[in-house]
């Protein structure tokens, strides 16, 4: 049964969302017998093959990192359950995933943080990210994840081919927004592969729908969708 969302949309602190009629949803046992846990987390990780937009962001001179952000959250913004939050433990639907981006300036070891533009081409994406990483932040761009429910929040560590990354929690079994990371990617005869993590809230989801998103990420990947 999908689940049946309110009527009226609420505006929160510019947040657009749909509260969602626990009675009707299918995640009601779920969501609330998760609520409860000590780590209520699922975090995956798989290498994926990310050959083809490898090749096209040096051929575009193009960000790789930018460009796999772009292309990781269109696919999360495919999928109902990446775009369902909770706060005061009642659940909703927002309407879309916006990126926030860790980043490492040119000559310096402390990490800032950036909200991405929508665009829908990738190429837009790119540019428009890398002029906003490289330009002014304050506090690090930590005001722009603080309080937010609409995000989700990207990083790479690619100085390890890790096999696995778990991430920080703001408040343990609150914080209910996905993250997403990768890290360095290994040459394999012809394939690039990354290692690819995703950490979710399991109320929200579970591992079919992690399992999902990795099998539409590498669809996407594999058919360059990018690129229309």
């Amino acid at each position: 049964m999908s689940p049946r969302l309110a009527v009226a949309n609420t505006e929160t602190g510019g947040l657009h969302m749909r509260y969602i009629d626990m009675e009707n949803w299918d995640r009601k046992v779920l969501f609330n017998a998760y609520l409860g846990t000590d780590f209520p987390y699922i975090n995956m990780g798989a290498n994926i093959d990310v050959t083809q937009l490898y090749t096209f962001a040096k051929e575009k001179q193009l960000s790789f990192y930018f460009a796999m952000v772009f292309v990781a959250n269109e696919v999360a913004n495919g999928i109902k359950n990446f775009k369902y939050r909770f706060v005061d433990e009642k659940p909703f639907l927002i309407d879309y995933n916006h990126p926030t981006i860790t980043h490492m300036q040119p000559g310096n070891e402390l990490f800032v943080m950036f909200e991405a533009d929508f665009y829908d081409n990738i190429i837009d994406f790119c540019h428009n990210a890398s002029k906003k990483a490289e330009g002014k932040i304050i506090n690090h761009g930590l005001d722009c994840v603080k309080g937010r429910m609409d995000i989700i929040n990207y990083s790479c560590i690619p100085w390890v081919q890790y096999t696995h990354f778990v991430r920080t929690i703001s408040k343990d079994g609150i914080d209910c927004n996905p993250k997403i990371s990768w890290g360095k990617f290994i040459k394999s005869g012809e394939q690039v592969l990354l290692p690819f993590s995703v950490q979710v809230h399991h109320g929200l989801m579970d591992g079919y729908h992690v399992g999902k998103y990795f099998l539409e990420l590498q669809s996407y990947l594999a058919q360059q969708w990018w690129v229309s």
